[in-house]
């Protein structure tokens, strides 16, 4: 297919057909709305992310398959079947690669509303039209069977999903339809909902011819002309305006003829004497951008401190919290008063705004660069000021306020009387908002009364003691600080808006060995490996962006490198602060030595590889050397079972008759235990071939009770059923399946006492889930002998008896039932019995 595009993750969450993400790698499922959920038989979506699938399924091979042969930005139709969920028809879906949430590759999978079976001419006008720059649907029997990529990035997927949400309800779809049925063609223009809110869409549809017997397929075009009528509807009132009247020649006076005439030659004077005429220049009328997503506008309003959007001088958003700062109702009113002239301020600047009400407020302002639409934008925080009187928010008679309020970030004027400012400007000129920043306002000295003697200049030290006071305060506030971070361990640096160093701790000074003399106002990444440096860089631009990364802020690993040479492996977290003036630290970084962390994770990673590496050692020499034993056993077996039947004679000394079939036990015992030994060295090695198809566990449970009932009725134990006959199958593997009975149903019967029984039962959960479940009356174990049987090659003796055995049945039988994705618990209690249950999940129990 071409490059057609897939909706997002948002758009497929409700959707009513399955869509999930796959990861080829791994196999598995890693996100699915609710309709692929029902789809694998899960409950949640964490059953789909536990499941792993068979990567001989037909539907997972053809995944791989896609994943290896898709590129980027390409989407294909393929068909998938699961034969495990139970479906008998294959899933028509559209594939496209998607980025997983670890950042690798995997695929994005939605399944179509089209199956196999009505493929037909439909498919190939959807491949015809996928590659259209327009917008463009296919529509038939009243549904949206396709949709190009310029239609998914125009539509919400609820209305691709139907022609009645598409086009605004039942009644204005059918009416539609039937119009194009009949005339074959039709075009009009219709307001419909979008992603962009409500908008003027001109519809074009054209009824398709199709073959015989095939269903009815309309195209339809799709193309916004919001702004386009807006314009038309602009010109059309000017056009549509009456022109003034005009007096006819025979109604003018002689005055007025003699007035026409002189102003007449004085034009025509004047246009002989000027140069030619400037070209008229026509003022484009502003288009209004559509409406933002509620994505974006949730986000902004979740704000509690009042924020407004600025791009290109212009407010293009505002939250409610700023809105009912500045006492505007709507946006557009805010839009209309206020406009931002220049460059984005440093640090925080205070404005003086005029509100809605008609008062005025001083306000300080943040600016943030954040990424926009057509471009980056200023995200600015409004804070009411705190040196703002009552006077000033709300005046008494505020001043005549301009059109629109004209915030100028470019040269802030210097600190002066308002008066002064006031009367510099011309009368005629209203004015404007601007960034003013006061001085410290000084209390009123009190005059002594008329007629006392004047105070000596000695006697004014006194006035100045509380500010005095106040300084030698900020000054034991700031070494008391100072001290405080000089204690910690970790180094602790300040930093500027550029990543300049403005303080260095003590604990920085100990992991760099430079003084802070040698590293003030340098740049923190000269002191980085080069590496380190771009993720420094990295680090920092991110906590200037739009504020995401100071909430999920989990810190760097960063290489030092140090005054005494070498390199120091450090943890690296910055945090974005706000500074009072226009020289504050904008960030504060804190480092961490993690040299012993990285040794220490090193040693373990080592130790790990080497668990692993002699791990694989024992089972590949397990694997090894029962192959090499089974073939020597198997001729042992085969020559003693020719002499047990006496094929070439009869054996006349019954002591030799009775050493053949010790012979033949004996190598039939040790031929089980080969056997358990390779099954297990396979199981830890995870090279166990399973061969998943649906199991009746029904048949399982008769065949192995056959098997052991021999030994039962010699050892005198009882063996019950109660297994229910609508006992639902299970996907495991038979063979594994059977050995696991057999084990579980032998073990019982040697633990058992003469007259003891031994119960096996099925049940299907509320849950969902197939419990199997083997209690017997035997010896019973406590729980520490219950973690000794589960480990190989360890047997115990329970109640002075020793039975015999391998010390293999247990572990085998759990690394099995572990193996066919079904969990294992034995619990027991001494002279009270055991009871063994595997329960198989809801992922792998088939419907009845």
């Amino acid at each position: 297919m071409g490059q057609a595009g897939l909706p997002t993750l948002e758009d497929l969450r409700d959707l009513p057909q399955p869509s999930w993400l796959w990861d080829s790698e791994r196999a598995r499922i890693v996100w699915a709305n609710k309709a692929s959920i029902a789809y694998f038989g899960g409950e949640t979506l964490f059953d789909l992310l536990d499941r792993l699938f068979d990567p001989a399924e037909p539907g997972v091979e053809n995944l791989g398959a896609l994943a290896k042969r898709l590129r980027r930005g390409e989407a294909r139709k393929a068909l998938l079947h699961f034969p495990s969920t139970g479906a008998l028809t294959p899933l028509s879906c559209q594939c496209g690669l998607h980025t997983l949430p670890d950042g690798r590759t995997g695929l994005l999978v939605v399944s179509l509303a089209e199956t196999a079976e009505t493929q037909g001419q439909s498919g190939d006008l959807a491949r015809a039209f996928s590659d259209l720059p327009f917008p463009a649907l296919l529509l038939s029997q009243g549904t949206v069977t396709f949709a190009n990529a310029a239609a998914e990035r125009l539509f919400t997927a609820e209305q691709r999903g139907s022609v009645s949400r598409l086009l605004g309800g039942p009644d204005a779809a059918q009416d539609f339809l039937h119009r194009v049925t009949a005339s074959g063609t039709l075009g009009q223009t219709r307001k419909l909902d979008t992603v962009f809110g409500e908008r003027e869409i001109r519809l074009t549809a054209k009824f398709l011819p199709v073959d015989k017997g095939a269903e009815a397929v309309i195209l339809l075009i799709c193309e916004d002309v919001t702004d386009r009528r807006a314009l038309e509807r602009s010109f059309g009132v000017a056009a549509a305006s009456p022109p003034a009247p005009v007096k006819s020649e025979a109604q003018l006076s002689p005055a007025d003829v003699q007035a026409f005439e002189a102003l007449g030659k004085s034009l025509r004077a004047e246009k002989a004497q000027s140069a030619p005429p400037a070209p008229m220049k026509i003022q484009a009328v502003p288009v209004r951008m559509p409406g933002l997503p509620p994505v974006v506008t949730r986000k902004i309003d979740s704000f509690p401190h009042p924020v407004i959007i600025v791009q290109d001088e212009k407010i293009h958003y505002a939250n409610p919290a700023a809105l009912k700062l500045l006492r505007f109702e709507t946006l557009e009113g805010l839009q209309e008063k206020m406009v931002f002239s220049g460059g984005p301020p440093r640090g925080v600047s205070t404005a003086r705004l005029a509100t809605g009400d008609g008062g005025a407020l001083a306000v300080d302002l943040a600016a943030l660069p954040i990424a926009w639409r057509n471009g980056p934008a200023l995200q600015i925080t409004l804070t009411e000021a705190a040196s703002a009187s009552p006077v000033e928010q709300a005046p008494a008679a505020p001043p005549p306020q301009p059109k629109a309020d004209v915030i100028d970030f470019r040269d802030a004027p210097a600190p002066r009387p308002r008066a002064e400012q006031v009367s510099e400007r011309p009368k005629t000129e209203p004015p404007k908002a601007e960034i003013i920043v006061e001085p410290p306002k000084e209390e009123p000295r009190p005059q002594p009364p008329a007629g006392a003697p004047r105070p000596a200049k000695a006697e004014a030290a006194p006035a100045k003691a509380p500010l005095e006071i106040a300084r030698q305060s900020e000054i034991a506030e700031d070494e008391e600080l100072r001290n405080i971070l000089d204690t910690a361990a970790d180094g602790i640096i300040t930093l500027d808006a550029a990543g300049n160093i403005r303080t260095f701790s003590a604990g920085a000074e100990a992991i760099f060995g430079y003084r802070i003399a040698e590293v003030v106002e340098k740049p923190l990444a000269t002191l980085l490996a080069p590496d380190s440096r771009r993720i420094l860089r990295d680090y920092l631009s991110a906590l200037q962006g739009p504020g995401l990364a100071t909430v999920f802020n989990d810190g760097r690993e960063v290489t030092a490198v140090v005054k005494q040479g070498g390199v120091v492996p450090l943890f690296l977290t910055i945090g974005r602060l706000h500074p009072t003036t226009q020289k504050g630290a904008a960030f504060c970084a804190v480092l961490r030595d993690i040299t012993q962390w990285k040794r220490t994770e090193a040693e373990l990673r080592e130790a790990k590889d080497a668990a692993e590496q002699a791990s694989r050692q024992k089972s590949e020499f397990l694997a090894k050397i029962s192959h090499e034993l089974r073939t020597p056993l198997n001729a042992i077996l085969g020559f003693s079972e020719v002499m047990r039947m006496e094929r070439f004679g009869e054996i006349q000394n019954d002591k030799y008759r009775g050493y053949v079939n010790d012979i033949h036990s004996s190598g039939a015992h040790l031929l089980s235990l080969i056997n358990d030994l390779l099954d297990l060295s396979k199981v830890e090695a995870g090279k166990l071939e399973l061969n998943f198809t649906a199991v009746a566990l029904t048949e399982v449970i008769e065949h192995a009770v056959k098997m052991v009932q021999e030994q039962a009725t010699a050892g005198r134990v009882i063996l019950r059923r109660t297994i229910p006959a609508d006992l639902p199958n299970v996907v495991a593997d038979y063979r594994s399946m059977s050995q696991i009975m057999l084990n579980l149903l032998t073990n019982a019967i040697k633990f058992t006492d003469p007259g003891g029984q031994v119960i096996i039962s099925g049940q299907l959960t509320k849950a969902g889930e197939l419990k199997l479940r083997v209690k017997d009356t035997g010896l019973g174990m406590t729980e520490a002998e219950i973690k000794e049987a589960l480990e190989p090659f360890r047997r115990i003796t329970t109640d002075g008896r020793d039975v015999p055995g391998t010390g293999l049945g247990l572990p085998l039988t759990k690394a099995l039932a572990e193996a066919n994705r079904a969990s294992f618990e034995i619990s027991s209690e001494p002279r009270k019995g055991t009871l063994v249950e595997i329960t198989f999940p809801t992922t792998r129990v088939l419907a009845v």
